[in-house]
């Protein structure tokens, strides 16, 4: 073979795959993005991450989750998550407004200036939302595995806060024109025996078996928003 034939076969070889450029996602919110109560394997950053990597996305999820936050709370580490500089976040605040009566307006606000900071810095968002109901104290009381663990309803918790609690996350979707899960937890059903290994023992924080349901769900929205 000659010089230019040995050149031109060079050429023709394939080379190595390339791997595609990873892609930063944050996981923005309260205790259910942390994965409180489970091991960091086991938490729902990992499995996101890992369900997304299986997906064919080379992922990388970071944990911006804090146990106990309130939105106008989280609100305080943007910041944080910009410098991090992810090409997309999931948004998850909403479940301890509800716990500790924070004005639904205040928590409104405190979304939108999230939403704000997050697509001005060109980073697509999916939200996750969460719907409180009447009950959802009573429910806790009458339960006596988790007498104690729940405090008793603030006095803002009324039908009324009830009702516009739960158009926050809608409303703020779509003005903004986001991608939206309207209750992160929706995809495990209720605690119910038939449901019982999707959630920990206090029924509001999912297990491992729950956190990878959840995973595949939010992958699966996380992908059309990812490059």
């Amino acid at each position: 073979m000659d010089r230019g034939a040995a050149h031109r076969a060079r050429l023709d070889r394939p080379g190595p795959a390339m791997s595609p450029a990873r892609v930063t996602i944050a996981a923005y919110g309260d205790s259910l993005v942390e994965g409180w109560g489970l091991n960091t394997a086991d938490g729902l950053p990992a499995q996101l991450e890992a369900a997304l990597i299986r997906a064919g996305k080379n992922a990388r999820v970071l944990n911006f989750g804090v146990a106990g936050e309130t939105a106008p709370e989280g609100l305080l580490r943007l910041p944080e998550v910009l410098e991090a500089m992810p090409q997309a976040a999931i948004l998850e605040f909403g479940a301890n407004d509800c716990y500790q009566g924070v004005p639904v307006e205040e928590t409104e606000k405190a979304l939108s200036d999230m939403i704000h900071g997050l697509l001005g810095a060109g980073v697509a968002v999916l939200i996750a939302g969460w719907r409180t109901r009447e009950d959802l104290f009573s429910q806790y009381a009458d339960d006596p595995m988790l007498a104690g663990m729940v405090p008793l309803a603030p006095p803002l918790f009324t039908p009324d806060y009830v009702q516009r609690f739960n158009q926050v996350h809608k409303t703020l979707a779509e003005r903004h024109g986001l991608p939206f899960l309207p209750h992160i937890l929706d995809p495990l059903g209720e605690p119910l025996p038939g449901q019982a290994s999707h959630f920990q023992a206090d029924g509001v924080h999912p297990s491992a078996t729950g956190a990878r349901i959840l995973a595949e769900v939010l992958a699966k929205a996380l992908l059309p928003m990812l490059p």
